[in-house]
């Protein structure tokens, strides 16, 4: 039998213990149980006086196209979402879109308005977490009647800084993220 020796028998136990540390705090899966939702880390929080519907996980991109804005400059537009949407079970839940809309798999859809978010936390080198109001919804399914949806826990998706300018106007990029959507009625 192989002894180890007391550095490293003190470097494994620091490990473990930073390790276990750091699952302690571990707040579960994405989903949570309808009516209830973790407090966001790092995000925005739950609308006050709503009830959590369904968080789903999403994975896409984030469509840029290099544009001339009003006052001249030329930079990343975001034209909009392209990302499967996907229950913590790992089912199809839908798609998220421009405008920005949500489908799910039972034909139920919502808008919202993407233009005046009702919070917003910008995150280093990700897309920014979001709360928005929803302004349309149609179907009978899982999204009917949503108030207000909410982005966190986002990854990726972010314009990049450079590779746009006259040379390469009208290009565009899709730049990978993921995030955790949570729908309130």
């Amino acid at each position: 039998m192989r002894t180890l020796s007391l550095h490293t028998s003190l470097v494994i136990a620091s490990i473990a213990a930073a390790l276990l540390s750091a699952t302690s705090t571990y707040a579960g899966p994405a989903s949570a149980a309808p009516g209830k939702e973790p407090v966001a880390a790092l995000g925005v929080e739950a609308p006050a006086g709503l009830t959590l519907v369904r968080r789903v996980q999403a994975g896409g991109a984030q469509l840029y196209s290099c544009r001339a804005a009003a006052d001249g400059s030329i930079a990343w537009t975001l034209v909009g979402p392209k990302a499967l949407l996907f229950n913590d079970d790992g089912s199809d839940f839908g798609m998220h879109t421009s405008g920005p809309r949500w489908t799910a798999t039972d034909g139920s859809s919502i808008l919202a308005d993407g233009a005046h978010p009702l919070a917003r936390v910008e995150r280093d080198g990700s897309i920014p977490a979001l709360a928005l109001r929803v302004v349309s919804s149609t179907g009978s399914g899982v999204l009917a009647n949503i108030k207000e949806v909410t982005r966190n826990e986002t990854d990726g998706g972010k314009a990049p800084a450079e590779g746009c300018d006259a040379e390469h106007q009208s290009a565009m990029i899709a730049k990978r993220y993921t995030a955790v959507y949570a729908f309130y009625r």
